[in-house]
């Protein structure tokens, strides 16, 4: 369980990740935590070995292959084609990323509606790095209190589809656009959105510096999942 450092956000989301980490003990799975400053990418590859879940929160990034989006904000910038190379989880392992710039589709930096393609695309890429490394599930929410949601469903033995189904009906989302993921047709990709209303707060930083300022609303893309829809829990390498 990973959050890196995120302005006034931090204790916040790091508050959040302790009340999932509650929900892994009272299912009897072991936590590791690196919060803040503690981030540091070679201790994070040697817990994750054993880690048949990966649970995120942070910046998102752009430095997945190609220069697209992908890879993780930690004490130092890790890339895509590093988590590729450097990262091993158990096999079928199930990744989270709770409110992580485009990685549900959406992005604090966005301005106006980017369309479903573009978040397909995001999340895409954002999952693309650990289903190289044998990872079964990639789930991406932006709501409070939507990733323990999500995986309480799952442990109880559910689908991934079912699961991500009561996710967005209990954030009373629209289900957008689901498809065939490629390369994979096993797997399948699909995103949530949210038709906003008056005005939102926009908030950027530039070398440091913060700006706020309101902006008309427009479509956001808050929940996002790729992998099997009727995998479960019994298929993961360390519940069989």
């Amino acid at each position: 369980m990973v959050v890196r450092n995120t302005e006034e956000g931090t204790l916040a989301s790091i508050s959040e990740m302790d009340e999932t980490a509650l929900i892994f003990e009272k299912n009897g799975i072991k936590v590791s935590t690196f919060y803040d400053k503690n981030t540091n990418w070679e201790a994070i590859k040697k817990v994750a070995k054993t880690a048949s879940f990966f649970v995120y929160s942070g910046h998102g990034s752009t430095m997945g292959i190609n220069g697209r989006i992908g890879g993780l904000c930690l004490n130092n910038m890790i890339s895509s084609q590093q988590i590729i190379a450097e990262l091993k989880l158990k096999k079928n392992a199930l990744v989270l990323f709770r409110s992580v710039c485009r990685g549900a589709g959406s992005s604090a930096l966005d301005t106006k509606d980017i369309g479903r393609e573009e978040a397909l695309k995001r999340v895409g890429d954002y999952a693309q790095p650990f289903f190289a490394i044998g990872a079964a599930c990639y789930y991406a929410d932006n709501f409070g209190g939507g990733v323990d949601l999500f995986l309480t469903e799952f442990l109880s033995g559910r689908t991934i589809a079912e699961c991500y189904d009561i996710s967005i009906k209990a954030s009373f989302v629209m289900p957008e656009i689901s498809k065939i993921y490629r390369p994979d047709t096993e797997k399948q990709i699909a995103v949530s959105s949210t038709i906003g209303s008056g005005s939102v707060t926009y908030t950027s930083y530039n070398n440091g510096v913060k700006t706020v300022k309101e902006i008309p609303s427009f479509k956001g893309y808050d929940i996002a999942f790729v992998g099997k829809p009727r995998f479960t829990i019994k298929e993961m390498s360390s519940f069989r």
